[in-house]
């Protein structure tokens, strides 16, 4: 009876794997390519700003994460924040589990500071929350924007429901965390009073650092909106005719999506689901513009992962690098 469990735990990085390459290699397959002329069919001058304004954002997700280092009172040098963030990412993108990446960052960080491995914890959790509550959030203003001015959707509705429920579930969850101590108890039969009283300590720093949270959140808004306006650059490229509030409707569902555990850092994830809420709003619907529409997501893609490989680099040139 043990060895089915054991099975399915080996089997399922690999099936996460399996819907990634599935959903893009059935995007790109749907895509005509002779009729749309291939990569000629793409606006290089507004492509290669797309690509710009997608990377900035990664350098922003950085500096999110050094300011909840800050706020616990752990140093690291900016230039070594981004490299753990960089290397991270790659990690994130590419492994199974979506967390790998974390989890490097974490041992990193435990490595310059093991007297505050509580803080360190806490510092990566509280990042990952913040981008996550930002994406949520903007996900229902989105989606409940674009049914107000446009009408009713079914399967619009639902994805707003499902967003606001997300996100009052995650933000309910952190604030709870940080201003409770109902959770205590079952951290105590797990870890022990003293790693207890260590998370509770980093907590309530934190919580104490208002500034610090606005800050973080305050990235968090930036980097989603620069994603945003970079696939609007992208749609514009490959000549879609995607309003800004519809891209953003379809972006934010898409990032969503992706954040759900059945695919490899939300590949094949997000640019199927960017796919089908383009269409439930209505763009890809006529003739040719489904093809661009197939285009728009694997271009997104091809610049997501572009941007990640940059981690691969960082990479290997870490141990070239000061600590």
């Amino acid at each position: 009876m043990s060895g089915a469990p054991t099975t399915a735990f080996r089997l399922f990085p690999w099936l996460r794997y399996g819907v990634s390459v599935s959903v893009l290699g059935w995007v790109a397959w749907q895509i005509d390519w002779r009729e749309l002329g291939g990569l000629a069919a793409i606006d290089w001058p507004l492509a290669f700003p797309a690509v710009l304004l997608a990377g900035i954002a990664y350098p922003l997700q950085a500096w999110r994460w050094q300011g909840m280092l800050a706020a616990q009172g752990l140093v690291l040098r900016p230039a070594r924040v981004h490299v753990l963030f960089w290397i991270g990412n790659f990690y994130n993108c590419f492994l199974p589990g979506g967390i790998a990446g974390d989890g490097f960052r974490l041992l990193a960080t435990w490595r310059t500071h093991p007297g505050q491995k509580a803080a360190a914890g806490v510092s990566i959790v509280a990042d990952r929350a913040i981008g996550l509550c930002t994406l949520f959030g903007l996900a229902v203003l989105a989606l409940g924007g674009h049914l107000a001015i446009y009408g009713g959707n079914r399967q619009l509705e639902t994805v707003l429901f499902a967003s606001a429920g997300a996100l009052i579930f995650l933000s309910g969850g952190t604030i709870l965390v940080m201003h409770s101590t109902i959770w205590e108890g079952m951290t105590r039969r797990i870890l022990g009073d003293k790693r207890t009283l260590a998370i509770r300590v980093v907590v309530d720093a934190l919580a104490r650092n208002p500034g610090a949270l606005g800050a973080a959140t305050a990235l968090s808004l930036m980097v989603w909106l620069i994603d945003f306006a970079a696939l609007w650059l992208i749609a514009q490229a490959v000549g879609l005719d995607a309003g800004p509030l519809a891209l953003a409707v379809a972006a934010a569902a898409a990032y969503v999506a992706a954040a759900l555990p059945i695919s490899v850092g939300g590949h094949g994830v997000r640019e199927g689901t960017l796919v089908l809420v383009l269409g439930w709003i209505g763009i890809g619907m006529e003739a040719g513009q489904a093809d661009q529409v197939r285009l728009l997501a694997i271009s997104f893609w091809a610049v997501s992962t572009g941007w990640s490989l940059a981690g691969a680099l960082t990479l290997w040139l870490e141990p070239r690098l000061p600590p």
